[in-house]
């Protein structure tokens, strides 16, 4: 009989936790979570200038980069993303708590290091990575 009361509620719980992980994943791929306001838009563009681009600067010469440009990075990410959904939460993922584990562009983690985190919200982060993946950014002299 006790048996019989735990079967019900073994089933409820694995359903419950399935439901829950489904939803978190079809968040990320969701529209909703593909797109950003204007507002956002603006605010991450102003991100990308002041944060980003400090060490990730298009125009930096070979002995000033700290990191490649960003033109560079977003390629990258684009060669091993299926899509934007793809793109948008490999760079989000990586950009949250960057490490050498998560790192996508190994041969640029050689060379330059793995990135500090940023201290952004993944919300925050997540706007900068869809504005990044529908915007043309500034291309290195060398890439031109």
């Amino acid at each position: 009989m006790k048996k019989l009361f735990l079967l019900p509620l073994f089933i409820f719980v694995i359903i419950g936790f399935g439901c829950n992980k489904n939803t978190r994943s079809e968040q990320s791929t969701s529209p909703q979570f593909l797109e950003i306001s204007e507002a956002q838009r603006l605010k991450a563009k102003q991100m990308v200038g002041t944060m980003c681009e400090n060490c990730h600067h298009p125009t930096a010469s070979p002995d000033d980069r700290l990191a490649p440009p960003l033109e560079i990075a977003k390629r990258n990410y684009l060669a091993i993303s299926d899509d934007k959904a793809d793109f948008v939460n490999s760079v989000t993922k990586f950009v949250i708590a960057p490490s050498k584990e998560k790192a996508q562009l190994h041969s640029d983690v050689e060379e330059f290091g793995v990135m500090d985190p940023l201290g952004y919200s993944e919300a925050e982060i997540r706007a900068i990575a869809i504005y990044i993946y529908e915007t043309e950014l500034e291309k290195p002299d060398w890439l031109k």
